[in-house]
């Protein structure tokens, strides 16, 4: 499944900057992320606030219960996260993790 995670730096601000990957299954919220980078010392360490999901439906009408109902699909899985420190964070990430 294609999963885009976008990176907010913090509270309030906007998406950063996103990537995207084939994941078996969709991170949930209070998750743990790290993404190493070939070329890269170190990592980047992320924890996934929310998941939105955009759906497509049919022309199609709802089917009632006990009918078998068209199935949608899915358009997009979007992972939102914010920057956290690691234990290995890269010196280039760890200006993005908020102090608390």
């Amino acid at each position: 499944m294609r999963v885009e995670f976008v990176f907010v730096p913090k509270e309030g601000e906007e998406p950063d900057h996103g990537m995207a990957f084939e994941m078996p299954g969709v991170p949930q919220a209070g998750d743990h992320v790290t993404i190493a980078r070939p070329g890269q010392a170190g990592t980047a360490s992320f924890v996934v606030r929310r998941v939105h999901w955009t759906l497509a439906y049919p022309d199609a009408p709802a089917a009632r219960c006990g009918a078998q109902p068209v199935a949608g699909t899915t358009n997009s899985v979007k992972v939102e996260c914010e920057f956290v420190p690691g234990p290995y964070s890269a010196e280039e990430h760890k200006p993005a993790v908020p102090v608390r």
